[in-house]
């Protein structure tokens, strides 16, 4: 074992006493922002949701962790178990402590293989040479009940013909019992793909079978495909992948960067996509990831490389979606939020009405595809949440509460482009909000920041709404 600790790539095993204690008081003195349902770090910054899997009994739920502050430092893997997305214990950590990964445990999936958890991972190292990136795959092996076994590399280097951007494993088992997983990659001349390989059993070498093609995606400007998830659903192929360069648009692609998916049929080694879009048009979603051996459950982070917040202050950074049913409709994707409700209540909602906890609750409005315009929550410094429908469109807008300057570099509204809307299902988690149309049609996951606020929605005009508190998780 190693203990690695140089500036920000600093593991948990060269945490001094008290140390990260000092950090969760921080944390701790958020009395605005830290949610209440949905999976957000003790101390430091969350981002990509990794190795999710449901063993039969319980769902892993790992994350990456950053434990001694609002950046991204050294990656470990915090771990999470659940039997209803309601109760979380944690499990063991993936801390980097080998020198196939030096400077942090990247993104990857997992398996259950001969009734144990396989986690596939890039392990980040840097040559002491000239301090260049040599991407590693390794596999972490835990014991259903959470314990670590092993762990190993598998992958040494990045293949010919790709850069050092070769990250992000997503295994699945084939029909035919072998192991494969999908890897992102950016090849030598700068542009983005997901290489396949495969693997007879856990001691065999990975074998490059080829690129994953992905007709009709138009790739143009994009650099680096991240995250890529493959899978089968509702009778469909499907590919979930974060695609990073694409030119961002008035409607679609409004961020930095993006999460798609695309849908159709696999031949080969080629999805003959038959629709792609983005998965969420919010302000911060990015590196989603699927349950292996679920109904295809999914997570997301809600967050963006890149970014800075007002909670950076305290010490935390981000935090996991809601878990989210995926299923098909009319060859799209529809996403809906696992949640506990307490009991709803009926309610109309006029000029100004007050709701209590309104900032952790969940609110469906009844929008019967006419003009609406809603402000949520105010203070004394004027600050609100607005969503707005018209003509075909659905806003969210932000630029009324407190944001950082790299926030407002790409804007401080969103939109999304829905024919008929005829729902909207609102969940608030403090300084989250995730709004499904028409039941999950489209999806806008954002965050916002509005400090003293008061819980309360103004409404251009008088609309009928279902309203409940979201029962906390709790994490044992």
């Amino acid at each position: 074992m190693h203990i690695f600790n140089n500036g920000k790539y600093k593991s948990l095993h060269a945490q001094s006493e008290g140390e990260l204690n000092t950090i969760r008081q921080t944390v701790l003195s958020d009395l605005d922002f830290y949610p209440t349902y949905h999976l957000a770090p003790e101390t430091g910054l969350f981002n990509d949701p990794n190795g999710l899997l449901f063993d039969g009994k319980n769902y892993h739920i790992f994350a990456q962790w950053f434990p001694y502050g609002a950046l991204h430092g050294m990656k470990h893997w915090q771990h999470f178990m659940t039997e209803d997305f309601q109760t979380f214990e944690k499990g063991g950590l993936l801390i980097p402590d080998e020198l196939f990964e030096s400077h942090g445990c990247y993104s990857g999936g997992a398996i259950l293989w001969q009734g144990k958890i396989v986690a596939f991972y890039t392990g980040n190292t840097r040559r002491p040479s000239d301090n260049a990136r040599v991407p590693h795959q390794n596999i972490a092996i835990f014991d259903t009940s959470g314990k670590l076994l092993e762990k190993r590399c598998v992958i040494d280097q990045a293949p010919i013909g790709y850069t050092e951007h070769v990250r992000d494993p997503k295994p699945y088992i084939t029909a035919e019992g072998k192991i494969r997983f999908v890897l992102g990659a950016q090849r030598e001349n700068l542009t983005g793909t997901a290489l396949i390989y495969e693997m007879n059993d856990l001691n065999d070498m990975p074998r490059l079978i080829a690129e994953l093609a992905v007709n009709d995606f138009d790739n143009s400007n994009v650099f680096m495909w991240e995250c890529p998830d493959l899978f089968r659903l509702g009778g469909k192929d499907l590919f979930v992948w974060s695609p990073q360069g694409k030119l961002r648009e008035s409607h679609q692609f409004q961020n930095n960067y993006h999460a798609t998916y695309a849908v159709g049929q696999l031949n080969g080694n080629s999805l003959n996509a038959e629709h792609i879009e983005e998965l969420d048009y919010g302000f911060d979603f990015y590196a989603p990831q699927t349950v292996e051996n679920s109904d295809r459950i999914m997570f997301g982070w809600v967050g963006l490389p890149d970014l800075t917040y007002p909670t950076d202050k305290y010490q935390w950074h981000s935090m996991l979606t809601m878990p989210r049913k995926l299923s098909l409709k009319n060859g799209k994707v529809v996403q809906q939020p696992i949640v506990n409700l307490d009991e709803q209540q009926a309610v109309e909602i006029s000029e100004n009405f007050a709701i209590d906890d309104l900032d952790t609750a969940y609110l469906q409005i009844s929008v019967e595809n006419q003009p609406l315009v809603l402000d949520f929550f105010s203070n004394e410094k004027g600050q609100t949440l607005t969503m707005r429908f018209e003509n075909g469109v659905f806003s969210l807008d932000r630029s009324q509460s407190e944001q950082t300057e790299l926030m407002e570099k790409f804007g401080t509204v969103r939109h999304c482009k829905i024919e008929k809307l005829d729902t909207l299902d609102i969940f608030f988690d403090r300084s989250v909000v995730e709004i499904f149309l028409n039941g999950g049609e489209k999806v806008l996951t954002s965050r916002f920041f509005i400090a003293n606020r008061e819980n309360s929605v103004k409404s251009s005009r008088a609309v009928y709404a279902k309203v409940a508190k979201v029962i906390p998780i709790s994490v044992e």
